[in-house]
């Protein structure tokens, strides 16, 4: 797995170093989404944006990382498709959560 890494970036990345604003941000260990909110919560909220921030639990192996990816995909072309995640994320994560049977567990934090 870490020589996949290799290839997709060029050096580890921490969300709490990026100041990009986004969307919708996935995470996919409980862990790391708590790091997320925590450090959203810490920063000083400015435009008041809101951003999604999902969690896909998904075991650090390579077969339950093949299996999620297709899964992870699909979950934001559903959001993508829905328009405004703030108007479907309900319907989506239930639809998505039917269709997979994984568990999602998401919040709204803000920039």
């Amino acid at each position: 797995m870490l020589r996949r890494n290799m290839d997709v970036k060029l050096a580890p990345e921490r969300y709490q170093e990026n100041r990009d604003q986004f969307d919708v941000v996935v995470t996919f260990e409980e862990r790391v989404m708590e790091q997320v909110v925590e450090d959203m919560a810490q920063r000083q909220q400015v435009t008041l944006e809101p951003v999604l921030v999902v969690n896909l639990d998904v075991k650090d192996s390579h077969e339950e990382a093949a299996n999620a990816a297709p899964q992870a995909l699909k979950l934001c072309q559903m959001l993508e498709q829905g328009g405004e995640w703030e108007d479907c994320v309900d319907g989506v994560v239930a639809a998505f959560q039917a269709e997979t049977n994984r568990r999602l567990t998401y919040t709204v934090c803000y920039y």
